[in-house]
């Protein structure tokens, strides 16, 4: 991310000299030769001092030499310009480093923060839900609300745990397995919550060199949100390294959908949840060097995680 920072501060900085340098040495280039144009290569009242041909040679002598001229300024001005934006393109890694540092900082910061938080609160989640458990009372709405608010709260902290851990550790785990047949057991436990939504599947691959664990977790964040969101149609495809989860229903807006991996964003404002899984999702992609993307259009959306 702060890489991305830092390469587009400098594109922007490397940008604005380079249409400065145009501007100013396209001026000083233009007025140089025209300057030299517009100067007579012999005064006119020495004209009759000259036959003829001395006039016509030192004419030719003085048009060459301004081509000359006309050339070497033009290199000097292109190296010149050359040799300012190596020179800006340093300072300016140099001065986006120290910009973004602050930061930088303060988001590992935070990386940190959220993982200790959520493994702190944690434990006493996991207490309170034994203990409503143990209670073993039913009946009672209040305790049920209980329950259920508990529930939310400890799979909210699971997903900040995720995040933390995706932020945290960049080490990468490849094995090679058969992704198919993964993906297939994987989807076989949707089953029992697919009543009345047509769920298709269309797998063409086989053994492959992945990073599984966090390939099944896409997997379950993209299948999880196409069921939420879904009207009574899914589709899952996975071919050579492509993996397309679509649906059917409400179609997501250009202005959500440029915004549907960020953390904590939801383009339905009243669903369940915080905004976490898709941005879990990116994080995963980001981590492993895959290409994860949405579209909406026609009543469907469509994610595909180039692998």
């Amino acid at each position: 991310m702060f890489r991305k920072l830092r390469s587009k501060l400098i594109f922007i900085n490397m940008g604005i000299t380079s249409l400065v340098l145009v501007v100013v040495f396209t001026a000083i280039y233009i007025s140089s030769t025209r300057m030299a144009n517009n100067r007579p290569p012999m005064p006119s009242d020495r004209r009759e001092e000259f036959s003829e041909d001395v006039e016509n040679f030192v004419e030719k002598s003085i048009e060459e030499e301004r081509e000359i001229a006309s050339r070497e300024l033009l290199i000097m001005l292109i190296v010149s310009g050359a040799a300012i934006e190596i020179i800006v393109a340093f300072v300016s890694y140099y001065l986006a480093d120290e910009a973004i540092k602050p930061v930088r900082e303060a988001y590992e910061a935070q990386k940190v923060f959220i993982a200790n938080a959520s493994h702190e609160i944690k434990t006493p989640l996991a207490a309170i839900a034994a203990n409503l458990e143990a209670a073993d009372i039913t009946g009672n709405k209040w305790i049920s609300n209980v329950e259920k608010e508990t529930a939310k709260l400890t799979a909210l902290n699971g997903e900040l745990l995720t995040l933390a851990r995706t932020d945290l550790v960049n080490k990468v785990v490849v094995e090679e397995v058969d992704l198919g047949a993964a993906t297939l057991q994987e989807l076989e436990t949707y089953e029992p919550r697919l009543d009345g939504i047509d769920f298709e599947k269309d797998i063409n691959t086989g053994k492959m060199k992945i990073n599984i664990s966090d390939y099944l977790q896409i997997l379950r964040i993209l299948v999880d949100n196409a069921i939420k969101y879904c009207d009574k149609k899914i589709g899952i495809e996975l071919s050579d390294r492509e993996l397309t989860v679509k649906n059917d229903g409400t179609v997501i807006s250009k202005k959500d959908l440029a915004h549907i991996f960020d953390r904590f964003y939801q383009a339905d404002k009243s669903a369940d949840g915080v905004g976490l899984g898709l941005s879990i999702a990116k994080a995963l992609a980001d981590r492993n060097n895959w290409k994860i993307s949405a579209k909406s259009s026609d009543k469907e959306t469509e994610f595909v995680v180039k692998l």
